[in-house]
């Protein structure tokens, strides 16, 4: 686009690229030219422009004409709001009408208000006696345009029929004179009553609320309003918020292309209040619900604070504040629950914004409820501005005031308990109709729920309890009653065109009836925005409380590319598989989501986890000297980039205890723990901590609290038994792990621990059926062939347990097998020596089973040996207890 003030090319008549006015970087140009010379005394506009255009006729033209229109404008099109209420100050006006002349079968009371258009007159029905303003024709404007627009108010505005919106009895016509016949609001304007002093909470959430409505209702009719403001709301002697003046209004496309109204507004007319315009709009976009709901945002500011939320000296500093600056901050006298639904009003990307004046009304209701129920504590604190004597009666009333406070909380707030103790979850469904996608929404849902267990105060039941259940159950009580939960939300995700939706319900476990619910759309590369506008939401709905350190966190997310959070989703899905090929997918995945976006900490934190587990016994699939440094690693990482991260804490810890770092170790947990108290794993990766330094019941208390939080978890439950079992506790492990394996027969580490179990009772037929089981489910895995020779050779099957050795010595020469895995067979064998060597292979290879040497039974039986006694000195384990 050529700059403002660079002249044409000498003899060029056409238009350059740029200079089309219907382009939006040149519209923008002229609006700033035109908000900044329209500021100037008209004497002075003329040599303005002479030196803003600098030649530039087309440039000059077009500015003129928006000075023209915005002169022709600022009459009917602003005046008719504040004219339907008696104003005394109102200007001298010499009135076409006078008091006792005739409209039709309307007698003229009085001259109310007027603007250059238009003229406003309080008359009465002579046959019906009703009251009545009547909106006439001014002489300022051509007889055929002020028609149209007359004509055009009242068909857009005729169509409403709602509590909340001045209500159109009918258009007629006498004399030659079009008329408007409408509600007579016997009140004040909302400005006026701002001026005054800027109302209580209650009535500005009152008022919020039936504002959202009226506009509600008219985006439902397929009308947008276009210039909603403090002016153009009444307030009637009844505290009923009345929203005015639909001239501005346009009709917006229907489904059917029908032709939308003209919106009798030239091209560069600017069509509403600049304070109030949209960032959208001042850029020459076309008007839609969506600059309705910025300007309600700015209403709901002027009524939280009493001031607008952007402004400037001039018109051009505050057309640059709405394109470019925050709106300024509110003080603490407006709550955080109405400051959130004020900001996102306000976001500058329309994308961002509530999507319809029902979202807004919802939100405001919901807190309107909330705040409902502590009647009591605000006639207290009213109360104080009296007499002592008034707050001792009150202090002596108060068990009755609270039971009154209680019945009022009933009525207004029935929607949720008084106390949200465990809160579940469910998976949201996939809605996108691409069964492929369905790690998506399982992706999200394991994320919200972490997020929600990370800044609120209440439990949160893990995703793989919540998944089972929701498969299961038939019922909202069935599945409160199988998680524990007493409250229940349930959802659908959609993504489609670059956009991710997310419908939610909060279900009452009780009855199934819907207490609450809502919609987050935003664009992909938002989903981590999304995630937080959902977990606030929820927050406030059930009245959990964000922890403080959590604000921050909630208000800052940044953006993420799509195709990074698709990567650390997949690699999530697999890593919730845990086997030996899900985990090396995962890790995968999660490397290529950090090598697509290096500051992405979670993926970095979820490839620790995954390198994590690739070097453990169990799984086999490598050296933990290979795969531990990397997790570590990867673990710090992420705290570099997100100290904040719980799942990073957890991973360090994980690390760091089997680096044998017990002191670094119990601090990670702790402080993941103390980040997220209802992330179920690093419950049990504490626990095990605990257990392999002996503190068996604090270990138990631990692990519990983790089953709480997932109790159908497989992984969870196991652990749960193998540290009972671990405790002397063998009936108790037996049966914990028949339970588990109730869950999912085929869960290969149950199988394991329960050999280990059925072992230390005398039942060795039934425990080498376990073991066998692990080999056939693994495919004869180095590690499940160690847990199988080790059985053999405690049920004094020797020659079975020999030969089983032998394959695993075998394949040693050529492929990776964990020490510990031969190590634990010579020692069940009772070959000492050869046990004792191998264990220090083991911890030479950093295997996480040398942390529990001073616990395993097998690794007991090996105690007294000079070496190994040496072992448990250097790794910290002697003296145990």
């Amino acid at each position: 686009m050529r700059a403002i003030g660079q002249s044409r090319p000498p003899g060029t008549n056409e238009r350059t690229p740029g200079e089309d006015p219907a382009d939006p970087k040149r519209w923008a140009a002229v609006k700033a030219l035109f908000l900044d010379v329209v500021e100037r005394p008209p004497s002075e506009r003329s040599a303005a422009l002479d030196e803003r255009c600098a030649g530039d006729e087309a440039l000059r033209h077009e500015v003129e004409s928006l000075l023209a229109s915005e002169a022709q404008a600022s009459g009917f099109l602003e005046v008719p709001a504040q004219a339907l209420i008696s104003d005394p100050d109102s200007p001298p006006w010499r009135p076409r009408f006078g008091p006792g002349d005739h409209l039709g079968a309307y007698e003229i009371l009085e001259f109310i208000a007027a603007g250059g258009m238009g003229e406003v007159y309080r008359a009465r029905h002579t046959v019906l006696g009703r009251v009545v303003a009547i909106k006439t024709v001014g002489s300022g404007l051509s007889e055929p345009t002020a028609r149209r627009r007359l004509i055009r108010e009242a068909q857009h505005a005729a169509t409403l029929a709602h509590a909340n919106v001045c209500t159109i009895y009918e258009v007629g016509e006498a004399d030659d004179q079009p008329f408007i016949v409408m509600e007579y609001i016997d009140g004040r304007q909302l400005r006026d009553v701002l001026r005054d002093t800027p109302p209580e909470l209650p009535r500005t959430l009152r008022i919020g609320i039936q504002v959202a409505g009226a506009l509600a209702h008219a985006h439902e009719h397929g009308i947008i309003h276009r210039d909603l403001k403090s002016s153009n709301v009444a307030i009637d002697s009844t505290g009923r918020a009345i929203v005015l003046d639909f001239g501005l209004a346009k009709r917006l496309p229907s489904d059917s292309g029908t032709r939308r109204d003209s919106t009798l507004t030239t091209h560069g007319m600017l069509a509403g209040t600049l304070s109030h315009m949209a960032p959208e709009v001042l850029l020459g976009a076309e008007a839609d619900v969506r600059s309705d709901i910025w300007a309600l945002g700015v209403l709901l500011y002027e009524l939280a604070t009493g001031e607008l939320p952007f402004s400037g000296r001039t018109s051009y500093e505050t057309s640059a504040a709405i394109l470019a600056d925050p709106p300024r901050p509110m003080g603490t006298q407006v709550p955080l629950a109405l400051r959130l639904v004020i900001e996102r009003c306000l976001a500058k990307n329309p994308d961002a914004r509530y999507q319809r004046g029902s979202d807004v009304q919802a939100a405001l209701d919901a807190i309107e409820r909330r705040r409902s129920w502590p009647v009591v504590g605000s006639l207290i604190v009213s109360m104080r501005r009296r007499t002592l004597l008034i707050i001792a009666a009150a202090v002596i009333a108060a068990p009755v005031l609270l039971w009154v406070g209680e019945r009022v909380s009933r009525e207004f707030t029935r929607a949720v308990p008084t106390r949200v103790s465990t809160l579940a979850l469910l998976p949201l469904a996939n809605a996108t109709g691409d069964p492929g996608s369905a790690y998506y929404a399982e992706g999200v849902t394991d994320a919200l729920i972490a997020q929600l267990g990370a800044v609120t105060n209440v439990r949160i039941i893990s995703w793989p309890s919540a998944l089972r259940v929701a498969s299961e159950a038939t019922s909202p009580s069935e599945v409160a009653r199988r998680l524990g939960a007493n409250m229940i939300v349930e959802g659908t995700l959609r993504r489609a065109s670059g956009r991710i939706a997310i419908d939610l319900r909060l279900v009452d476990p009780a009855g199934g009836r819907v207490l609450w619910s809502d919609r987050y759309d935003r664009d992909a590369r938002d989903v981590l925005a999304l995630q937080a506008d959902v977990v606030r939401a929820l927050a406030l709905a059930i009245r959990l409380t964000i922890r403080p350190e959590a604000e921050d966190r909630l208000a800052t997310v940044r953006a993420v590319r799509p195709d990074v959070y698709e990567e650390f989703l997949k690699g999530r899905y697999e890593w919730n598989q845990r086997t030996s090929q899900s985990l090396k997918q995962a890790a995968a995945h999660f490397t290529r989501a950090v090598e697509l976006d290096p500051t992405y900490a979670p993926a970095h934190a979820a490839l620790a986890d995954s390198y994590n587990q690739l070097g453990t016994v169990l799984v086999g699939s490598g050296s933990p000297r290979q795969f531990r440094p990397l997790a570590e690693a990867e673990a710090i990482k992420a705290l570099q980039l997100d100290p904040y991260s719980a799942e990073a804490h957890a991973a360090l810890g994980y690390a760091r205890h089997y680096q044998l770092q017990w002191s670094d170790a119990e601090r990670e947990f702790r402080r993941a723990i103390e980040l997220n108290p209802s992330y179920a794993l690093v419950h049990v990766w504490y626990a095990n901590l605990l257990m392999s330094r002996l503190r068996l019941d604090e270990a138990l208390r631990e692990v519990r609290a983790a089953r709480e939080l997932d109790p159908f978890s497989l992984i969870v439950n196991t652990n749960v038994a193998w540290i009972l079992e671990f405790s002397g506790k063998h009936q108790e492990s037996i049966d914990q792990l028949e339970r588990t394996l109730a869950l999912d027969s085929s869960y290969v580490q149950a199988h394991m621990r329960l050999a280990d179990a059925l072992v230390s009772t005398g039942r060795f037929d039934e425990a080498i059926a376990h073991a066998r089981r692990v080999v056939d489910l693994t495919g004869r895995t180095p590690s499940s062939l160690g847990a199988l020779g080790k059985t053999q050779a405690r049920a004094g099957l020797r020659a079975d347990a020999r030969a089983t050795l032998n394959e695993m010595l075998s394949r040693a020469r050529t492929e990776y097998v964990p020490a510990w895995s031969i190590a634990s067979v010579y020692a069940a064998l009772g070959e000492v020596d050869s046990a004792v060597a191998w264990t220090e292979r083991a911890y030479d290879e950093g295997s996480n089973v040398i942390a529990y040497l001073a616990v395993d039974p097998v690794a007991r039986s090996l105690r007294g040996q000079p070496r190994f006694d040496r072992l448990l000195a250097r790794v910290g384990l002697i003296g145990l207890k």
